[in-house]
């Protein structure tokens, strides 16, 4: 077994038995399953915007969902960890290191579970969650 150090966060990325992109901390690992806690559901949309010409473009946004939410938990500030399967879920060759802004939408997406680290890039306090646009041309 693989031990990991419960004062970081290590977030993976992979993809389950339903093709869901999934982030989460992982907190255990062995030969056959990994345990992530607090695990997250890339969710991609379509979003319309104007470009500076006035015509209309196409972009794609990513928000972050909890794979289960805490409101149907009686102990609603508990993480919640899910044990998978390594030979039913797809993981990438190598570490991926997320973009800060994902990282940071995942830290807030549990923030009231009081495990909120001190980001790495400022960010407006007048901002809610940010969501993260994907392909932009401009």
């Amino acid at each position: 077994m693989t031990k990991i150090d419960k004062t970081s966060k290590k977030l993976v990325v992979f993809l389950d038995t339903i093709g869901r992109t999934i982030i989460g901390d992982m907190t255990a690992e062995t030969d056959d399953t990994i345990t992530i806690k607090n695990p997250a559901v890339v969710n991609i949309i379509p979003q319309q915007a104007t470009g500076p010409d006035g015509k209309p473009i196409q972009r794609m946004a990513l928000q972050l969902f909890p794979l289960f939410f805490r409101e149907f938990l009686a102990a609603k500030e508990e993480p919640v960890h899910f044990k998978y399967n390594k030979k039913n879920i797809t993981m990438s060759e190598g570490d991926i290191t997320l973009d800060f802004k994902i990282s940071i939408q995942y830290e807030q997406l549990f923030a009231s579970i009081g495990e909120v680290s001190t980001p790495t890039a400022p960010i407006d306090s007048n901002e809610s969650t940010p969501t993260i646009k994907l392909f932009d041309n401009d």
